[in-house]
């Protein structure tokens, strides 16, 4: 269980390192060339050079915030009177044409270009020409979505629906059993027989609805509804719970919201007293649907305030203690759709 506990914080914080890293200075980069060598060598030489600056190079030309774009074309001399031709043999016979181009607005930031011949002459310049252009990307956020383009992250209400996978996790306590670890037949000190037990982990699916109130731009309350099914006996068993996130909206065509929660339980599995109280947060990561959804992806840590209670399913053999305890906790995963419904009048 501590293992889980590691993984899912290890998890969360790379994750919020992903999102901080991949802001709105993201580049894709794209080219041109007759030459198939003198493509691969610049758009190669290109992404090594914008990784090694620091520049999220992304493979989706639509994720990304600026666009830098290459054109190897022959190098030509033109004349006064207008007219063009090959540049000689003695001067450079190759002009790369480069533009950086602002993906949101599709405006043109800045274009120019550089002549050359040897290929190989070019591994002294490539850093230099990225960075001649990538120096017209601003070190904040872009801030030149329009308003439309935010009102998906900025509804009032959310109808919140899920896929999840809870896995459950039952550490199992001392009370009353044998040597701390086994239910056994006969007194307690001096039992005729005995049998060890140990933890339990249980992972079953799961689907989630709720209502998120976004009453504040940083601040939403969803109360909601888990049924998980078969588990145990029962068809499903459910558990009422609510969230309090805090929407952070730094990202483009991002929110991230990390949360507290609260869960109750209303339907219990067959033999088991479950605590009324369990208790934890988690992380809700929600991509952009449509001008009023978001597709999201969640994971949370949920902690019991009591133990959990088994009914003693050895009672043929091994009776004692009638009830088992465990120490339970819950590890979450799901992912699913919100729907947004009435503008909040704000494109934060």
């Amino acid at each position: 269980m501590a293992k889980a506990r590691y993984f899912l914080l290890f998890f969360l914080l790379t994750l919020v390192i992903f999102i901080t890293e991949a802001q709105d200075r993201s580049i894709y980069i794209e080219g041109t060339a007759a030459n198939t060598l003198h493509h691969r060598f610049f758009l190669d030489n290109f992404r090594m050079e914008g990784n090694a600056s620091g520049y999220p190079i992304v493979d989706d030309r639509a994720s990304a915030a600026y666009i830098f774009r290459f054109q190897v074309v022959p190098n030509m001399i033109t004349y006064e009177d207008g007219t063009q031709e090959p540049a000689p043999a003695d001067e450079d016979q190759y002009n790369i044409l480069i533009t950086l181009i602002d993906n949101i607005l599709n405006e043109e930031q800045v274009s120019f270009g550089y002549t050359y011949s040897e290929l190989d002459a070019m591994y002294e310049y490539t850093q230099f020409l990225f960075l001649r252009a990538a120096l017209n990307i601003p070190n904040g956020p872009v801030v030149s979505e329009v308003q439309e383009d935010n009102q998906w992250r900025n509804k009032w209400l959310y109808a919140r629906l899920s896929i999840d996978y809870p896995i459950t996790f039952y550490e199992l306590q001392s009370n009353g059993l044998y040597g701390g670890t086994a239910v056994y037949l006969g007194p307690f000190g001096d039992p005729i027989s005995f049998s060890p037990i140990d933890n339990r982990t249980t992972g079953l699916p799961a689907v989630t609805v709720g209502i998120e109130v976004q009453h504040l731009n940083w601040l939403s309350i969803e109360p909601n509804f888990q049924a998980v099914f078969f588990d145990d006996a029962r068809f499903f068993t459910g558990y009422a719970g609510a969230q309090l996130k805090i929407p952070i909206k730094y990202f483009r065509n991002i929110v991230l919201a990390p949360y507290g929660a609260f869960s109750y339980p209303l339907i219990t599995p067959a033999d088991w007293t479950i605590p009324l109280y369990t208790v934890g947060g988690g992380l809700q990561l929600s991509f952009r649907g449509s001008d009023s959804g978001a597709f999201f992806v969640d994971v949370n840590y949920m902690y019991s305030l009591e133990n959990a209670v088994l009914r003693n399913p050895y009672g043929v053999h091994y009776p004692n203690p009638s009830r088992i305890h465990f120490r339970r906790s819950v590890v979450g995963v799901g992912a699913g759709y919100k729907f947004g419904f009435i503008n909040r009048g704000t494109s934060e």
